[in-house]
C-alpha cells in the first residue's frame, strides 16, 4: 500500500529518523560487560515509515516488510508488547524499512520500537511521560531512549544518559556497503589498551570535537576489508567516520553538486544517501 492508503485505511504515519554518531569514545568497562562510551548523537532526514492504528480488540497486528528481521525479534513489536501490556488495546503496525539494519545507524530498531513507543502512547491516550517512555525503552535498548528523548544529544554511560547538544545545520554524505555488521561482535573484539582521556561534556559542537574520530574503526577495519576500502576512499572527501559500530561510514559535505558527481564514481556495491542533520525528532515536530 502506498501512503493515501493507509490514510484511507485509518492509519496514521510516523517517521522514524536515523541517527549517526558524530564521534565514539570508549571510555570503560563495566562489571555486567556492557561498555561505557561518550559520544554525540545527531538525528539525520533517513526515515522508516511506520503506520499505525488502534483496535477495539487487544490483538496486535504486525507487519515489518524487511525480511532481515523475524518478527519474534523485531524490537518494534517488542515495544508493541511492552506498552500494550495488561491494557485492553490493540493495534495494527506496518513498518516500510528504509534504513539499513545492522549499520550503525539505529536502522536495526532502535528508532522504530522509539517510534512506536510514542506512537501507540498517542493514539491510544495511554499519557505515559517522555521520561516514562525513555525508562521504558531502555529495556529494549541502549539507543532507544535517544530516539524518544527526539533532540541531538551528548551520550554517555552505555548510551542512555543524555544531554541536551547544539549542532550547526550539516549535510553528509552517507555509504552504506550492502552488508550488516553485529554490534556485539566489535565489542567482543574491541581491547582498551590505554588508560582513555574522557572528554569534557558540553552543550554545542566545536571543531576539536568535529576532530574526534571513532574508538572501534581498528577494530571494524581489521575484521572487514571492505570497511578498511571505503573509508580509505571516503577520506579523499572529507574526514570520513564509521557511524557506530558499522557498517555506514559518513563525511560531512558542503557541496551537494560535487557529491553527486563523486557519488557516480563509488565503489560497486554501495548503497548512497545524501542527508541532512534534524534538529529534533519528527514526532515533536509541530
Amino acid at each position: 500500500m502506498n501512503k493515501e492508503d493507509f490514510t484511507q485505511e485509518g492509519y496514521e504515519e510516523f517517521k522514524a529518523p536515523a541517527k549517526i554518531n558524530l564521534f565514539l569514545k570508549i571510555i570503560g568497562k563495566r562489571d555486567d560487560g556492557f561498555h561505557k562510551l561518550q559520544s554525540v548523537f545527531q538525528l539525520i532526514d533517513l526515515y522508516d515509515y511506520i503506520y499505525i492504528r488502534t483496535r477495539s480488540d487487544s490483538q496486535i497486528n504486525f507487519i515489518n516488510e524487511s525480511n532481515k528481521i523475524d518478527n519474534q525479534d523485531d524490537l518494534g513489536l517488542k515495544a508493541a508488547q511492552l506498552i500494550l501490556k495488561n491494557k485492553n488495546i490493540g493495534v495494527d503496525i506496518y513498518i516500510k524499512k528504509n534504513i539499513p539494519i545492522g549499520a550503525g545507524l539505529g536502522g536495526g530498531g532502535s528508532s522504530d520500537a522509539a517510534t512506536i513507543l510514542m506512537g501507540i502512547n498517542k493514539l491510544a491516550n495511554i499519557n505515559l511521560s517522555k521520561k516514562e517512555l525513555m525508562t521504558l525503552g531502555l529495556g529494549l535498548g541502549a539507543d532507544v531512549p535517544f530516539f524518544i528523548f527526539g533532540e541531538n544529544a551528548w551520550v554517555e554511560g552505555i548510551g542512555e544518559c543524555l544531554s541536551k547538544f547544539n549542532i550547526p545545520n550539516s549535510i553528509y554524505y552517507l555509504c552504506y556497503p550492502n552488508f550488516s555488521i553485529s554490534t556485539e561482535s566489535i565489542f567482543k573484539s574491541f581491547k582498551l589498551t590505554k588508560v582513555p582521556i574522557t572528554l569534557k561534556i558540553t552543550s554545542y559542537f566545536s571543531d576539536k570535537l568535529d576532530q574526534e574520530s571513532n574508538d572501534l574503526e581498528s577494530t571494524i577495519t581489521k575484521k572487514y576489508l571492505k570497511m578498511k576500502k571505503l573509508l580509505s576512499w571516503m577520506n579523499n572527501f572529507g574526514f570520513a567516520k564509521i557511524s557506530g559500530t558499522g557498517s555506514s561510514v559518513f563525511v560531512k559535505i558542503a557541496d551537494v553538486k560535487e557529491i553527486q558527481l563523486i557519488d557516480e564514481k563509488k565503489p560497486i556495491d554501495i548503497k548512497s544517501f545524501i542527508v541532512k542533520g534534524l534538529s529534533k525528532h519528527p514526532f515533536y515536530d509541530v
